[in-house]
């Protein structure tokens, strides 16, 4: 898709702001990521600033991986402000299932925002949907094909879905799609699965012009992180120069070397039908 490139080309000129709402453990490292890809963050969480705030972004990030009634309460005033005003809006449900806290607090986002967006693995997109949870704690997985399971999401909670593990699964309903790519040692660095979330904000910025669809934009934003992870590996010695070298391939990899080729495979046909 020759397009992308241009997106990232837009990005990297705009610079649009992403809003995070989102949790303390990978709060600065979601910051760096933002303003390596070319974006600027912000970290505005209190509930009597967050409609302020979220009014000057380009895309709203939700994470409820450090959860607390106030901070629901704010995502949710922030979320329905965006929504209002056509900001994109990007769900992350760290641990949907552990606690009855995070299951009111995600039901209460999803009901009350209508993210665009909502990405997790797929024990927290399985536990959304409405199917059995299998998973523990953050890193749960499933057993069944997790790209029925993004198909199935995608219809159940109208709207775009990610799914992201070792391999990246994307739906919106009608069309399902497989990224290949990336590196294990991305599971061995807290927060890159929060930054797939704000990365996919980012290339979902309002302010950003493109003709490529919202899903085909989602699937730009983890292809660019795959590619990203791939060549700060051969960097690297561990966890710790993997995360420096990662930054750093955020910052250094070209608009030109954003290329799918090879990495993304439908397995549901159909016309992407994006949800609003």
């Amino acid at each position: 898709m020759t397009k992308l490139p241009n997106l990232l080309k837009d990005i990297r000129l705009k610079k649009p702001l992403i809003h995070h709402m989102t949790n303390q453990v990978t709060m600065n490292f979601l910051a760096n990521g933002i303003l390596a890809a070319g974006g600027s963050p912000m970290m505005a969480h209190h509930y009597e600033e967050a409609e302020e705030a979220v009014m000057a972004a380009d895309a709203l990030i939700l994470n409820i991986g450090t959860v607390e009634p106030d901070l629901v309460k704010g995502m949710i005033l922030a979320g329905k402000k965006a929504k209002s005003s056509e900001i994109p809006v990007v769900l992350d449900p760290v641990g949907a299932g552990l606690s009855s806290l995070r299951k009111t607090a995600v039901s209460e986002i999803i009901d009350e925002v209508s993210p665009n967006v909502i990405c997790g693995n797929a024990a927290e997109i399985a536990f959304l949907s409405g199917e059995q949870w299998s998973g523990k704690g953050v890193d749960g997985s499933l057993a069944e094909d997790s790209s029925e399971l993004a198909r199935f999401a995608a219809n159940q909670l109208n709207c775009l879905v990610s799914i992201t593990g070792k391999e990246d699964i994307l739906s919106d309903g009608t069309e399902t799609m497989v990224i290949r790519g990336g590196h294990e040692m991305l599971s061995y660095v807290t927060g890159t699965g929060c930054l797939s979330t704000s990365l996919i904000g980012l290339f979902l910025a309002k302010s950003v012009t493109t003709d490529l669809t919202s899903f085909e934009r989602m699937a730009g934003a983890l292809t660019y992180l795959g590619l990203c992870a791939e060549r700060a590996v051969s960097a690297a010695r561990g966890p710790g120069s993997f995360q420096t070298a990662f930054l750093d391939e955020l910052y250094l990899l070209s608009a030109e070397e954003l290329d799918e080729t090879g990495r993304w495979e439908t397995v549901h046909g159909g016309k992407s039908n994006e949800q609003s």
